[in-house]
C-alpha cells in the first residue's frame, strides 16, 4: 500500500497496487468526455489489471453530457482489451452544464478518430442509485467540473479524491479560471474542502509533461488520442501538448513522481497542490 502523506494532519490518498492478498482499490473517474479524457480512460483500461471495479462517469463540460455519455459508450466498445469490470454510471439526473469545444477536442469530442458506430454498453448504472453504493475501497479521480465531484463526495466524504482542476500561478483559460475550476466555481470550492490531492495548470506545464517531447510509436487507443491531441495542438499553434487529464492520472500509478504543495488559490481555496518531480517524461508511449 502506498501512502503519501499532503497535509498537515498527515491524512493519506492510499492506492493499492495489485497483490495476491489484498483487494485492489476501485476506481471512479468522472469524464466530461473530450480528448483528454478519452486519452486518461484508454490508459486507465489499458492498464487495470491493478485496480478492481472501474466506473466511468461521463459529465458534462468539454461537451454537452449526452455527447460525453455516447463518447463513454463509444471508447468502451472500440477498445481492444478486457472491459468486463467497466461500468458507467448515467448522471442525467444531475443538472449540469456543458461546453462544446471543437476546435480543442474535434467535432465529436475526442477527436474524430472513431468509427461513429457503436453497440452502447450493457453494463449501466444510475447515478442515483450509484451514489449510495460506492465501496469505501474506492478512488475518485475527478477530470472534469466539480458539480457531480461534490454530489458523490458529500454521499462519500472519506473518499480518497484526485483532481485536475484550478490553477494558482499559471494562467487561467476559461473566464478568469482554470476551465475545469470556471464551470462550476461553488462545487469547486465545496469539493476541495475534502481531503484531495489536485493537478493544477501549475502541476501539468511542466517540460517533462509535454507531449511535444514525447515519441508516440504505437497504434493502440491511448496512442491514437495522444497522437490526435499533439496534432490539434499544432494547428492552433500551442506552445505545448499538455495532455491534463492523462497527465492528472498518473498520479495513481506513480505517486512517487510527485511531491505535493499546500497552496491558496484566488479565490482563497486550500489547495494541495502536485508537483512532478521526476527526472524523466511522465509517460511512455513508445510501444
Amino acid at each position: 500500500m502506498r501512502r503519501t502523506c499532503y497535509n498537515s494532519c498527515c491524512s493519506s490518498i492510499s492506492v493499492k497496487g495489485y497483490t495476491d492478498n489484498m483487494d485492489k482499490t476501485n476506481v471512479i473517474m468522472l469524464c466530461d468526455y473530450g480528448l483528454d479524457d478519452a486519452a486518461a480512460t484508454a490508459f486507465l483500461l489499458q492498464n487495470s489489471e491493478r485496480f478492481g471495479q472501474i466506473d466511468l462517469v461521463p459529465i458534462g463540460g468539454n461537451v454537452p453530457l449526452d455527447v460525453s455519455q455516447r463518447n463513454a459508450h463509444r471508447i468502451l466498445y472500440h477498445f481492444d482489451g478486457r472491459k468486463n469490470k467497466v461500468r458507467i454510471v448515467d448522471t442525467a439526473s444531475v443538472p449540469q452544464s456543458g461546453e462544446f469545444l471543437k476546435d480543442i477536442h474535434g467535432n465529436d469530442g475526442i477527436g474524430d478518430i472513431l468509427p461513429a458506430e457503436y453497440e452502447p454498453s450493457e453494463s449501466v448504472v444510475s447515478f442515483d442509485a450509484w451514489v449510495d453504493t460506492i465501496s469505501p475501497n474506492s478512488v475518485l479521480v475527478s477530470l472534469g467540473p466539480c458539480t457531480v465531484t461534490q454530489r458523490i463526495m458529500e454521499k462519500n466524504p472519506t473518499l480518497p479524491l484526485v483532481l485536475m482542476a484550478g490553477n494558482i500561478s499559471e494562467a487561467p483559460n476559461y473566464m478568469g479560471y482554470e476551465f475545469n475550476h470556471g464551470m462550476d466555481t461553488d462545487a469547486f470550492a465545496a469539493s476541495v474542502k475534502y481531503p484531495h490531492v489536485i493537478a493544477t495548470l501549475d502541476t501539468c506545464h511542466h517540460p517533462l509533461c509535454d507531449f511535444y517531447g514525447i515519441e508516440n510509436k504505437g497504434n493502440s487507443l491511448l496512442h491514437r488520442f495522444c497522437k490526435r491531441f499533439v496534432e490539434l495542438s499544432k494547428e492552433r499553434n500551442e506552445k505545448g501538448a499538455f495532455i491534463y487529464d492523462l497527465i492528472a492520472l498518473q498520479y495513481l500509478y506513480q505517486p512517487e513522481s510527485f511531491s505535493i504543495e499546500p497552496l491558496t488559490d484566488q479565490d482563497g481555496n486550500r489547495l494541495h497542490v502536485l508537483r512532478y518531480i521526476a527526472k524523466q517524461r511522465i509517460i511512455s508511449l513508445s510501444e
